[in-house]
């Protein structure tokens, strides 16, 4: 026979900085959503605030992974939320960084 594996019927809470993560998480999102649709609508003939708004979601996201890896220091919490914000922002921070590399050498 193996191990038993123990049950905990205590509910953990969510860490209170995944919360922090995911909401940064989000709102970059939006606000890259909002920054493409906008270049998008004018055929890549954006005015300089669209360019803020990207900007700021790359931003953003870069806070909302330093969020999410500190939620991971906090002990016997739930950290799903977290782990959702950490993948978002991580895209995001990707797909900024490979927009700008591609602006720079294009």
């Amino acid at each position: 026979m193996g191990k038993q594996k123990k049950v905990s019927y205590i509910r953990k809470p969510y860490a209170k900085k995944s919360f922090l993560s995911l909401g940064l998480a989000l709102g970059a999102l939006a606000l890259g959503v909002l920054g493409i649709s906008s270049a998008a609508i004018t055929a890549g003939q954006a005015q300089l605030n669209v360019a803020a708004v990207c900007f700021c979601s790359m931003l953003i996201s870069i806070f909302s992974l330093f969020y999410g890896v500190l939620s991971f220091f906090e002990k016997e919490k739930k950290y799903i939320l977290s782990k959702i914000g950490i993948g978002i922002s991580a895209l995001l921070v990707i797909f900024w960084a490979v927009l700008l590399i591609i602006g720079i050498k294009g």
